[in-house]
């Protein structure tokens, strides 16, 4: 049995980026783009024309600009710090932004209407029942109206639209005026309301002065005995002097307690040890005394070499020497009893020191507090009489009612009568409805191609069912077209289709294969016309070939290839099963199994179809197989086991993606040798050797299928 993927040349497979679809191609999506241009072009120009017809029907507006400048300066803004006696001031840039939105509010445009008496002005508004609502003649207005803020200026447009351009001159005018009358009613308010604020302010503020010294005075009273001097402040100092000489004590405890725990793991009979405590042996007596008890020890042992015990000499040095050592014992008990006693008084200070400490810290600290509530008492005196005084400065040296700011806002640019309307835009808009019409049409274009999920090229063929292309023959008639005159390998042997043809034998003639089957995923793909065309190109070559019409749906090949002479195509005498018949062509025999059906219409078996091939490779060089498309009926399916190669035969722009996908995969599930796809019916400008295909004489033979003859000779 034939292996499954035979073939050198099997590209790796691949899956697609959306199930169902082949995979992109940048190269025919811009071909499909090109061949539907015209599409895209009549989109454009559908709205390109209703852009003109907007243009000329709408309604023209003109627009009547003004620009105002708002003064920084507020002489009103006296009360900062002040809460609730602040007026506006129009230093920062939300405070413009503000004042920009504020010429546009409600109350400047119900007063904008009254003014301009615009409520009984019928070619302003269309009569109603009733009359307006003041809602809506803001609503309505106030889409008219404009104000913007210039960046980086203090410069604002103020802009009103209407049909008429006396009227939009006339409403831009009176916007800003009516704004600035708002602002001075705004501002005179809010002087007179912060000056009687004020007024009352400092009457409470001076209570709260006379307040505040009554209780400086009285706190001076209960603490006569202590010196409220706000700048002296020893508190610290002395605590930290207090601090000083306690950890200095503490420190001395420690240096005794270390000495006296030393002296204790002294024994007795090793009481000299004590010298090593501190700097103790160092002491100039100490040091003497043991020099001269360690020279007499000298003068002993000499002594002792010199003479016997009895002798004078001997016990007069033993003498002196027993002092010494007595006397170096006495002075270190001595120093041992100095460090017990040091250790003891260094305790007993550091228990008084801190208890005296303790006492003057409390002392010091209470001190500390009527310090602080004093100087707390100061300052409330001192805050209390400096609000008190800034209130005074302010009310007499500022008359509101005479400060208020009747200049916040100045005309920079006077409106005028605009003299050309600023809606419609035509060129914007016809402009503007051509490159989105442009780009629409171009995008439903590039949709159209990307949904479609028919198969084009050889890299979508390739990427989509991971098999080879092993031809691609350009689109040579309709389907309508007789099979019988779709033989261009004799018919126009220099054409494109017979050259791609001829690349088909080519390619099959690397697997060697004694017999190639020829399908489709289905029906109208061209695989009758590329096994018929295939067969003759075998036989034109000089093999010995046998054309084998699986097809028992649709039997063809008998009323093309036998000899009209010999028969009708569809006696018994022509489709007989067994039967083995010369063709018209040299070289070239045709089975047809159109009548290889049993009785209960099923068709023939596979083992009956393989013993066939079989027979036919001891008589035949080459075995061509026609059967029925994969996805309509299984009958091929069956066959493609016995078959030495496989060949899937796709129609570009007909043949979808997952249909093709689905052949593939059940051939792949018969383990038949599928070795590659024909990329059938493609555009002429797409076949790579279009520029040779042209003006060839004759047909070139070539080397095909070197290796397809098993038995015989050709001819």
């Amino acid at each position: 049995m034939n292996q499954f993927g035979a073939g050198p040349s099997q590209p790796a497979s691949s899956e697609a980026l959306f199930p169902g679809f082949p995979t992109l191609d940048l190269g025919r999506l811009v071909s499909v783009v090109w061949k539907r241009l015209w599409l895209a072009i009549f989109i454009a120009g559908a709205l390109v024309g209703l852009a003109l017809a907007y243009v000329f029907a709408a309604p023209k507006i003109y627009e009547s600009s003004a620009v105002i400048y708002v003064d920084p300066k507020n002489e009103g803004a006296v009360f900062e710090g002040l809460k609730g006696l602040r007026q506006a001031s129009w230093e920062s840039l939300d405070a413009l932004k503000s004042m920009a939105e504020g010429i546009r509010n409600g109350t400047v445009i119900l007063r904008v209407v009254e003014k301009l008496k615009l409520r009984e002005d019928p070619d302003f508004l269309p009569s109603k029942p009733g009359g307006y609502a003041d809602a809506e003649l803001v609503e309505i207005i106030g889409k008219k109206v404009r104000a913007d803020l210039r960046r980086g200026t203090r410069l604002i447009d103020v802009s009103v639209r209407d049909r008429s351009p006396e009227r939009a001159r006339a409403m831009t005018s009176a916007f800003i005026e009516e704004f600035q009358s708002l602002i001075r009613e705004q501002n005179l308010s809010s002087a007179e309301k912060s000056r009687a604020t004020l007024e009352k302010e400092a009457a409470n503020q001076l209570t709260r002065v006379h307040e505040a010294e009554e209780k400086l005075q009285e706190f001076r009273k209960q603490h006569a005995d202590v010196p409220l001097d706000e700048n002296r402040d020893l508190t610290s100092t002395k605590l930290e002097d207090l601090d000083k000489l306690l950890s200095s004590a503490e420190n001395d405890v420690l240096l005794r307690r270390a000495e006296f725990e030393q002296f204790e793991t002294i024994p007795k009979e090793d009481i000299e040890r004590v010298f090593e405590i501190g700097e103790y042996g160092s002491q100039e007596h100490v040091q003497k005394l043991i020099l001269s008890r360690n020279q007499k020890r000298a003068e002993f042992v000499r002594i002792k070499e010199q003479f016997t015990e009895t002798h004078p000499t001997y016990q007069a040095y033993e003498g002196d020497l027993r002092g010494l050592e007595e006397e170096v014992k006495a002075v270190a008990a001595g120093i041992g009893e100095s460090i017990e006693k040091g250790y003891s008084r260094a305790v007993e200070h550091e228990k008084k020191l801190r208890e005296t400490v303790q006492e003057q810290k409390l002392k010091l600290i209470e001190v500390d507090g009527i310090m602080k509530e004093f100087r707390t008492l100061l300052r409330n005196v001192a805050a209390a009489s400096a609000t008190y005084e800034r209130l005074l400065d302010r009310i007499n040296d500022t008359e509101v009612t005479e400060r208020v700011d009747e200049t916040v806002v100045r005309t920079f640019s006077e409106p005028l009568v605009p003299t050309k309307p600023v809606s419609p835009k035509k060129t914007v808009t016809v402009a503007a409805a051509g490159v989105f019409g442009t780009m629409f049409g171009l995008a439903v274009v590039i949709a159209m191609g990307l949904l479609d999920r028919t198969l084009h090229s050889r890299k979508q063929v390739e990427s989509t069912l991971g098999l080879a292309v092993l031809a691609e023959i350009p689109k040579a008639f309709s389907r309508d077209l007789d099979l019988a005159q779709s033989l261009f390998v004799t018919r126009d042997p220099a054409s494109l289709v017979s050259e791609g043809l001829r690349s088909l034998r080519t390619s099959l003639s690397a697997y060697a294969p004694r017999s190639v089957m020829v399908t489709s995923p289905s029906p109208g793909e061209g695989k009758s016309f590329c096994a018929a065309n295939l067969a003759v190109l075998q036989a034109n070559m000089g093999y010995r070939t046998l054309l084998v019409d699986a097809d028992f749906r649709q039997p063809r090949m008998a009323g093309i290839f036998v000899d009209p002479m010999r028969g009708a195509p569809g006696e018994n005498a022509l489709a007989a099963q067994g039967l083995c018949q010369e063709t018209a062509y040299k070289n070239l025999y045709l089975i047809s199994c159109g009548r290889f059906a049993s009785d209960t219409g099923e068709p023939m078996s596979g083992e009956i179809f393989a013993r066939m091939l079989h027979e036919a490779y001891a008589s035949f060089d080459c075995v061509i197989i026609d059967t029925s498309p994969i996805n309509a009926v299984s009958d091929g399916l069956v066959y493609s086991r016995h078959a030495d190669a496989v060949v899937l035969v796709v129609r570009s722009g007909s043949t979808q993606a997952d249909s093709a996908r689905h052949a593939m995969r059940e051939l792949q599930r018969m383990r038949a040798a599928l070795v590659g796809v024909v990329l059938n019916g493609i555009e002429e400008k797409d076949v790579t050797h279009q520029a040779y295909g042209r003006g060839l004489p004759r047909a070139l033979p070539s080397p095909a299928f070197p290796d397809f003859r098993t038995a015989g000779s050709p001819g």
